[in-house]
């Protein structure tokens, strides 16, 4: 029978490796081609299985004073090495000392202060003289910067001894509560111990606004298995939108039922052909759901896929052209609705990956304060990887997740 000259290679490959193990009694070779069977006694479980699962640096975020020291309290261990950026010299820095104990250690770092004609500082109060001559402790220095941005040198000049836990407060060091801002020093800090081979335990930040992110933000997967318990079709306590985190198309479309609801006026930004969209359409009767994608040849696709349905060209960064698109709509109301949409489906190319999360948030923001949707549902591995590390003190302290020791469960 005559064969092709890959068949016939492969016979002189599978011949050679015939050959080879005839002839070579002192050595035993496995008859398969997989990989050599486990020693006795291990386990035959597939190689993920083996993998620990590396589990997220929480992002712990409180909002009052006497919430911080209490989450201080908790989250801190004897003989930790902690950076406080917008330390105030008070009661929290004192609870950061006595957590860590003689064999911890603390640095205290703020910007200096500018007295105003009444007396006070330009942000928040602090009394150094009395901290320093009162406290007595000698497990912590004062380091006091010329401008913030000068914070990173503290990371460079603890490069053989790297912080277990950084504790900010955004207000206290930016002069504001900086959400995005915030973010980007807790990202470097991380990002600094990591390339060090030095993996943080946690982050505390006071912070009103990362504490209302931390409760709107969701992942999808944690909502859809009952980890997370979220009622999204009533707006959050504060009446920003939800924002849920889904990577992958199938996790993206399996989240409607936890969202959509009949009546919903919906619009999906980065709707490429559609099938999303309809999906949604569906879901959302008597209300509905639009199209929208930057691309003119991707929408004349959808259009012919989903000829009942509407689609347009749009900028998911423009919030008022996706506001006009709804004007020339079927989901318009009465003449001169001025709302914007129950829900927004959001899969944009660029942000779906690992990098991008500050972009994501800041897109996020605006279209929530622009078209005050209920929910955002976004398609984005970067927003998820926020899901998994943020959390809201608040919400711990009330579901009153302890552990034996009376202490929360700060890695889960």
């Amino acid at each position: 029978m005559l064969c092709s000259l890959s068949q016939a290679r492969s016979l002189r490959l599978v011949l050679i490796c015939f050959i080879g193990i005839s002839f070579c009694p002192q050595r035993s070779f496995p008859l398969s081609l997989s990989s050599p069977s486990p020693p006795p006694g291990a386990s035959t479980s597939p190689r993920k299985k083996h993998q620990q699962r590396v589990k997220p640096i929480p992002y712990v975020a409180t909002t009052s004073t006497v919430e911080h020291s209490r989450c201080l309290t908790q989250y801190l261990r004897e003989g930790d090495k902690v950076l406080e950026l917008g330390t105030q010299l008070d009661a929290s820095s004192t609870n950061i000392l006595n957590a860590i104990g003689s064999t911890g250690h603390a640095t205290l770092v703020d910007v200096k202060r500018t007295e105003t004609k009444s007396g006070r500082t330009s942000q928040g109060t602090r009394d150094r003289d009395k901290f320093l001559a009162n406290d007595g402790a000698t497990n912590y220095k004062f380091i006091e910067l010329e401008q913030f941005s000068n914070w990173r040198m503290v990371l460079d000049a603890n490069q053989d001894s790297p912080f277990d836990v950084m504790v900010l407060d955004a207000t206290a060091m930016l002069g504001n509560d900086l959400e995005l801002t915030a973010l980007s020093v807790i990202s470097e800090f991380v990002d600094d111990c990591l390339r060090r081979n030095h993996r943080p335990r946690a982050v505390v930040v006071k912070s009103k606004a990362i504490s209302s992110l931390a409760r709107r933000v969701v992942h999808a997967q944690r909502l859809m298995d009952g980890t997370v318990e979220r009622n999204l079709k009533s707006r959050s306590r504060d009446g920003r939108p939800y924002i849920v985190t889904s990577v992958g198309v199938e996790e993206y479309r399996r989240t409607i039922p936890h969202v959509v609801q009949q009546g919903d006026k919906i619009v999906e930004v980065g709707c490429f052909s559609g099938v999303t969209t309809a999906l949604l359409h569906a879901a959302a009767s008597p209300g509905g759901c639009i199209g929208c994608d930057i691309g003119p040849k991707i929408i004349e696709r959808a259009k012919k896929e989903h000829p009942d349905m509407e689609f347009f060209v749009g900028d998911a960064w423009k919030s008022l052209d996706l506001l006009r698109m709804k004007s020339r709509s079927n989901l318009q109301g009465a003449p001169g609705d001025l709302d914007g949409y129950d829900v927004i489906y959001a899969d944009i190319g660029g942000l779906s990956g690992p990098d991008g999360t500050l972009e994501s948030l800041s897109l996020l923001n605006g279209l929530g304060y622009a078209l005050e949707p209920r929910c955002v549902v976004i398609k984005s591995l970067c927003m998820r990887r926020l899901a998994s590390s943020l959390r809201a003190y608040s919400d711990d302290w009330e579901k009153g997740n302890r552990n034996r020791d009376g202490k929360f469960a700060a890695h889960k």
